[in-house]
């Protein structure tokens, strides 16, 4: 249910009947009444002088026969002074403006008034022709032309109009006096006892109804007005015991904030506790990281020593046992134990040469993190750069003669600056990890040349790797489960190793793949100064 709120505020001084209200209802009336006279006076004014310029042209045309009929016979004798007389005499005529007396030729003989038209003058014309009866024939001697002004027409319908204004202006008041007073006694005094009744009811906290018994449109008001103050009434009994619901409920929550304020300090002692707590984790887990860096970075050059010699005494011994032994290997009936030993020694060879390579992801994953990288950059041709991975990845696929391995590299790529090791090591890991993930089929590296960068991608017909594990390869030690068998695993550190080095030139590596069909890595390097 919607609250309607009132706006009980004391009404200003009692007035018998509100001026906004009355001018509101009466100009509209007096403009009304204005517009209407205007319109009347317009169309009386205009029959007035419709008629009286009738009339006018009624006289012309009775004038000028009487004076063509009057002059015929001096024209017909030649009797000018005759007819000079009768042309002055005509002047008498207060309407006349100009009266032209012409011959049968249309030249003109006399002319009397005034001699050229007045732009305020209103002209009336009549031409009539001057006849003599000559042995039966109606004979043509001349003609009469008769001009009258309309000046004292239009000089009475002034006159008129000034008289009329009077009786319009009475007219007027009496209107506007009548309305006035019609409005005051039906709509200004009722409307006054209902302000009256508003102010009494917005001071006091009774409501009284307003007693009316008018049907009417103010009627209706009333009972709205009426059934309005029920509603304030019942609205305020409901106000009122909210209220007290509310004193209750304040007081209740004034208390459970203080319950809250209480419970809210005991927090903070607890949070405090627990940030120290985990400054001096943080602080112990820091101490512990440097020393997992200074270990690994300390067992790695450690394990180097050792495994340097573990190899380099494998490929002496297989280069002398393979000199002095294996060629007497089968007279001594002993050619089973001759390659068994050397196919041990290859094994070493191997293991350790995977066993350099994880030390060495060991120690350059360490020293990125670390911010101890080494970045030797130089203006590197990036075709040679590519080729010279191929070769070295060359004898891998020859032994394996179920994956190919293509290239497509443009006759001219720009130069990069770019540390010659990072960049072997890049490619190397991405064709190794394609190498790893492909059993049989082909793999193939292409680069590209765009007007801002350079774009190198390997692509594989591996088992590929499933999407919710595109984002996971390159965090560090990850291991996707699409590999093939028989294929060493890796440590999980090549492609975060090659993220870190692509991101330190501003490029970018992703991958996309579809398992069963093959995989795909691109890298983006921007070109400097484009």
């Amino acid at each position: 249910m919607t609250r309607r709120r009132l706006n009980l505020s004391p009404l200003g001084p009692p007035e018998a009947f509100p001026v906004s209200l009355g001018v509101k209802i009466l100009l509209p009336v007096l403009l009304v009444f204005l517009a209407t006279s205007i319109i009347l006076f317009s169309f009386y004014t205009a029959r007035i002088k419709m008629q009286g310029t009738t009339a006018l042209m009624n006289q012309l045309e009775v004038f000028t026969a009487s004076k063509a009929a009057e002059l015929s016979g001096p024209v017909w004798n030649f009797q000018e002074d005759v007819l000079e007389t009768l042309m002055r005499s005509y002047l008498d005529n207060h309407d006349l403006h100009r009266i032209i007396l012409f011959d049968a030729k249309g030249r003109e003989l006399f002319r009397e008034g005034e001699g050229d038209d007045h732009p305020e003058h209103s002209l009336l014309t009549a031409v009539k022709p001057l006849t003599r009866n000559v042995g039966g024939e109606l004979l043509t001697i001349g003609n009469l032309e008769v001009q009258y002004h309309t000046d004292q027409l239009a000089a009475d319908l002034r006159q008129r109009g000034y008289d009329d204004l009077i009786p319009a202006g009475v007219l007027l008041a009496v209107v506007m006096t009548a309305t006035w007073l019609v409005l005051h006694f039906i709509v200004g005094r009722p409307l006054h006892r209902l302000k009256i009744s508003l102010r009494e009811n917005a001071r006091n906290e009774e409501r009284r109804p307003l007693v009316w018994e008018s049907r009417d449109e103010l009627g209706e008001v009333v009972a709205e007005y009426n059934a309005l103050l029920g509603e304030v009434a019942l609205q305020t009994g409901m106000l009122k015991r909210n209220n007290e619901m509310l004193q209750g409920q304040i007081a209740q929550r004034k208390n459970a904030e203080r319950l809250l304020a209480r419970a809210h300090d005991e927090l903070e002692q607890i949070v405090a506790v627990r940030t120290m707590e985990l400054r001096e984790a943080n602080r112990e887990l820091v101490r512990l990281d440097n020393q997992r860096s200074a270990f690994l970075s300390s067992a790695s050059h450690e394990l180097r020593t050792p495994l340097a010699a573990v190899l380099g005494f494998s490929k002496l011994v297989n280069k002398a046992f393979s000199k002095y032994f294996a060629p007497h290997a089968e007279e001594l009936r002993m050619k089973d134990k001759s390659d068994l030993i050397l196919a041990n020694l290859e094994v070493i060879a191997v293991e350790g040469d995977r066993l350099t390579r994880l030390i060495n992801d060991l120690l350059d994953i360490n020293k990125i993190e670390a911010g101890q990288m080494e970045w030797r950059d130089t203006l590197l041709n990036v075709a040679d750069e590519i080729k010279r991975a191929a070769r070295t990845m060359q004898p891998q696929f020859e032994n394996n003669g179920s994956v190919r391995f293509e290239t497509e590299i443009p006759g001219t790529l720009p130069p990069l600056p770019f540390d010659p090791d990072r960049m072997q090591q890049l490619l190397l890991n991405l064709l190794s990890n394609a190498y790893k993930h492909t059993a049989s089929g082909e793999i193939r590296i292409a680069a590209e040349a765009s007007p801002n960068k350079i774009r190198i991608e390997v692509r594989d017909t591996g088992q590929g790797i499933p999407a919710d594990e595109l984002e996971l390869i390159f965090q560090k030690f990850y291991q996707s489960e699409c590999r093939e068998q028989g294929k060493p695993r890796g440590t999980g550190l090549g492609l975060p190793i090659c993220r870190h080095i692509v991101e330190h030139y501003g490029g970018s590596i992703s991958a996309s793949s579809e398992v069963g069909v093959g995989s795909v890595f691109t890298v983006t390097l921007p070109i400097p100064g484009v």
